[in-house]
């Protein structure tokens, strides 16, 4: 394997993880879309119940061994990371519900949450990408806004993708599967 490669693999990994990335879209898409006091609560209720509890979680599990890494890349240990996370989701869609935050918002939580549950369903036969199903989401989100801005999210989705193969984390079959699961809950939430 091409050290070189390998490296810049390793980076757009990074850049790309569903924690990093999904906060990242959070924050932009709430600021951009929505009234600056809504995506202030929005983007830290997402840090606050999503993005710090799974990143204590999933960091605290690698460091006693039960994760063989940050990205739980092994099938048997996302059997207990799914429903941590799933909780988490229903727990922030409760708190947005409760806040009476705008029905996009709503809706596109409820999606989320939905495209964690079919990964964890698919998670019994098949390890398929989350950092493709995340990312395919986003991009789905993206497109209904700007082709510009999705043309471009979708370069960097491939690279993503490129770098979870060429890493050795997913088979082609896998990455795939991830990225139609999270094209169609994207795709699904912007109908409703």
């Amino acid at each position: 394997m091409n050290n070189k490669l390998r490296k810049i693999a390793f980076l757009v990994s990074i850049i790309g993880h569903p924690l990093l990335l999904g906060t990242l879209y959070v924050i932009l898409i709430s600021i951009r879309e929505l009234d600056p006091k809504i995506a202030i609560v929005i983007s830290a209720t997402v840090i606050c119940l999503i993005t710090a509890p799974i990143t204590i979680h999933n960091w605290i599990k690698s460091k006693k061994g039960q994760y063989s890494n940050f990205d739980v890349s092994d099938k048997e240990q996302r059997k207990g990371f799914y429903p941590f996370s799933i909780m988490l989701f229903v727990i922030c869609f409760g708190t947005f519900y409760f806040l009476e935050l705008p029905k996009v918002v709503l809706v596109t939580t409820f999606f989320f949450t939905l495209m964690l549950f079919i990964m964890a369903l698919v998670n019994e036969s098949l390890k398929a990408s989350l950092h493709m199903a995340i990312a395919m989401f986003i991009l789905a989100k993206i497109l209904s806004i700007s082709w510009l801005y999705g043309g471009s999210l979708l370069a960097f989705v491939f690279l993503i993708g490129w770098s979870r193969w060429y890493l050795g984390r997913h088979s082609q079959e896998e990455l795939l599967v991830g990225a139609i699961v999270g094209c169609l809950c994207g795709w699904l939430s912007l109908f409703f």
